[in-house]
């Protein structure tokens, strides 16, 4: 990035600006400041009914109408001796069918190019087009390696209508070996 900071601030803030200029976030973790990227990667852990409190996921969607349609992104433009600009991204196809624009204003800190100004106004209208659920759980000792920015999968057996996992309760042995489940199951 080209960078000129203008005034004094503090070091967690300007870290915290430095990070969003590859979609990444700080986390403190272990008593250290790491930094978690946005990127494509691996899930780490599954959850599923039987490794979840009671056994039950909460799902919360975002309204559509607090979802942005356009993206002013703030930049700053070299041929204009660095002076900030705004570049518009729009989902022109959002706006035709609600018949209304949602503005959100976003600075692209250190960005000295319209293209990349352009490219995060995009990454912000796809990024609220597709992350529009939150699920909700809680869970156990046994998730206790997670940090903030692991990828997890979900497995909920009431949207599926599979089971694909379950849990052990108890076991016994005698003339016969017996194995007992946390739920029926009918195979």
């Amino acid at each position: 990035c080209n960078l000129y900071i203008q005034k004094d601030d503090s070091a967690m803030k300007v870290l915290q600006n430095l990070a969003t200029l590859i979609r990444s976030m700080l986390i403190w973790y272990n008593g250290e400041i790491t930094l978690g990227t946005n990127m494509q990667k691996g899930s780490v852990y599954t959850f599923t009914k039987g490794n979840i409190v009671d056994g039950m996921f909460t799902y919360q969607g975002s309204s559509r109408r607090f979802r942005s349609n356009q993206i002013r992104v703030t930049w700053n433009n070299p041929d204009n001796a660095y002076k900030q600009e705004v570049e518009i991204v729009e989902d022109f196809e959002n706006v035709i069918k609600t018949g209304k624009i949602n503005p959100k204003e976003v600075v692209a800190f250190g960005c000295t190019s319209r293209g990349q100004a352009h490219r995060f106004g995009k990454w912000h209208l796809l990024t609220e087009k597709l992350e529009k659920e939150v699920v909700t759980f809680t869970t156990g000792i046994n998730a206790g390696f997670l940090k903030p920015g692991d990828v997890i999968q979900i497995q909920d057996a009431d949207i599926t209508n599979t089971q694909s996992s379950g849990r052990v309760s108890s076991s016994g042995t005698n003339t016969t070996t017996r194995v007992f489940l946390d739920r029926a199951i009918s195979l």
